[in-house]
């Protein structure tokens, strides 16, 4: 969450178990590690209950060991003043093709957990360049999918299909014409003008 907001202290958490509090961080110590725990820095925050406004703990350490799943990033309560923090600004969102996570990685795209996406500042001009380069500042292509059926798997797999485990279909880039009719002529029909004609 640090990371996410550009290493700056300031944004709001709550704990998954916290009924009717609300904290503010307010200092992170040095990150030694590598993420997701980035060595277990210092974090202090203070408590506030999150109807009032109310103090409840002014020097409260937070112990970032297992953070991921016991601590969520929130906006901040009305009563403080502030305004929401809108993690897309100052970053722009990359298009990361299937499969190539680590290579974008590598080129230092970031992925953030808030907009499920990976990103990199748009001040750094270096970063952009490389990105629009790769082809990643531009939308996927659309792709076409088929339900081929376990037993017909080879047939897409040999026309060059992706398979997509949570729809269970194979699909194929919109401008690869050639084996979209070669699935057409086997006889395996489009995903979504199958659901259309239920």
């Amino acid at each position: 969450m640090y990371v996410e907001h550009w290493r700056q202290p300031g944004f709001w958490v709550r704990r998954t178990t916290w009924g009717n509090t609300i904290a503010k961080i307010i200092s992170v110590g040095e990150l030694s590690g590598r993420a997701p725990y980035y060595g277990n820095p210092e974090v202090i925050a203070i408590v506030y209950d999150i109807n009032t406004g109310e103090v409840k703990d002014e020097h409260f350490i937070i112990d970032t060991a297992g953070t991921y799943k016991t601590w969520r990033w929130v906006q901040p309560p009305e009563w403080s003043g502030e305004t929401d923090f809108d993690p897309s600004n100052g970053r722009v969102l990359l298009y990361i093709p299937f499969g190539e996570n680590k290579r974008a990685s590598s080129m230092g795209a970031r992925w953030s957990e808030l907009l499920q996406a990976w990103w990199i500042p748009e001040a750094d001009e270096k970063l952009l360049a490389k990105a629009a380069e790769r082809g990643y500042l531009s939308l996927p292509e659309a792709r076409i999918h088929f339900d081929v059926g376990f037993e017909n798997k080879n047939v897409a797999k040999e026309a060059g299909g992706i398979f997509h485990s949570d729809t269970k279909t194979w699909s194929f880039g919109e401008s690869d014409t050639k084996a979209i009719e070669k699935m057409k002529a086997k006889g395996f029909i489009e995903r979504d003008s199958q659901n259309n004609s239920e």
